[in-house]
C-alpha cells in the first residue's frame, strides 16, 4: 500500500497531462432568411396596409396585412409572402414568437385574405408561438386563395347590361344603396329581370366577387348596387 501511495504521489508531482473533456460546441442556428428560403435578389411587389400585435399570455405575435397586385404567378405570390414574413420578423423591435402575413388583392379587408396567408412560427403553428424556440424548429406555412388566380373580367363604366335572376327562389333583383350589404333597410328597389341598365362603377370584393353600381336605362331612373351574377352584358 505504501508503494502504491508513493507511486500516485509521484504521478501528481510530475504533472499529469490528463484534462476534462471540453463541452460540445452548440450547433449553429440557421437565420430566419435561411429558414424562410426567400430569394436574395427578389424584388417585392407588396405594400403595407396595417399591422397589429395581438400578444397572448405575454407572447409577442405580429399580424400584418399587405396588398399585392393582381396577375402574380403562384411562385411570385409565394415569394412576396415569404419576403414580407422575413421583413416584418426581422424589423420587429422585440423577439417575436410568431408572425402572420395576410395578402390582399381587393380593397375590402373584412372578407379575409383574398390572395394568400402566410405564418412563420415554431413548427409552422400559430398556436405554438414562443420566442424561446430556436429558429431551427420554425417553419413557414403558406396557403393560397384559388380565386386570386382566376381571370376576372370586369365590365367597364358605361357598359350596357340586362338584369337577370340568380335564384329560382326570387322573381326580382334587389338594388342596394350599399355595395357590401343587402339588408332590408338598404334596398332601394326590387327590379324585374330584363330591365336594361348602364354600369356606373364597381368594387372588387375578392373571393366573394365583383359588385356593380348600375343605373336603369329607362325611366323611372334608379341607381344602386347589384351582384355580378345579376348582370348579363349586352
Amino acid at each position: 500500500m505504501r508503494l502504491m501511495a508513493a507511486a500516485l504521489s509521484l504521478a501528481v508531482l510530475s504533472g499529469c497531462s490528463c484534462s476534462s473533456p471540453e463541452p460540445k460546441e452548440l450547433a449553429k442556428q440557421p437565420t430566419a432568411a435561411e429558414v424562410l428560403g426567400g430569394k436574395p435578389d427578389f424584388t417585392p411587389r407588396y405594400e403595407l396596409i396595417d399591422m397589429e400585435r395581438p400578444d397572448i399570455a405575454g407572447v409577442p405575435r405580429l399580424v400584418v396585412r399587405v396588398r399585392v397586385p393582381r396577375g402574380l404567378t403562384r411562385e411570385e405570390l409565394e415569394q412576396n409572402v415569404r419576403h414580407a414574413l422575413l421583413h416584418f420578423y426581422e424589423s420587429s423591435p422585440v423577439r417575436l414568437g410568431a408572425v402572420s402575413v395576410g395578402a390582399y388583392a381587393s380593397e375590402r379587408l373584412n372578407m379575409g385574405a383574398d390572395a394568400a396567408l402566410g405564418e412563420f412560427a415554431p413548427g409552422g403553428q400559430w398556436g405554438e408561438a414562443d420566442p424561446a424556440v430556436p429558429l431551427s424548429a420554425w417553419q413557414a406555412k403558406i396557403s393560397f386563395e384559388e380565386h386570386y388566380f382566376r381571370t376576372v373580367e370586369v365590365l367597364a363604366k358605361g357598359a350596357r347590361a340586362t338584369l337577370v335572376l340568380s335564384s329560382e327562389f326570387s322573381n326580382t333583383i334587389s338594388l342596394s344603396r350599399k355595395a357590401n350589404q343587402w339588408l332590408e333597410e338598404d334596398i332601394l328597389a326590387e327590379l324585374k329581370p330584363g330591365v336594361p341598365v348602364v354600369v356606373v362603377g364597381h368594387e372588387d370584393f375578392g373571393k366573394v366577387g365583383v359588385r356593380y353600381e348600375v343605373e336603369t336605362a329607362s325611366k323611372p331612373k334608379r341607381k344602386g348596387w347589384v351582384h355580378s351574377f345579376n348582370l348579363k352584358p349586352e
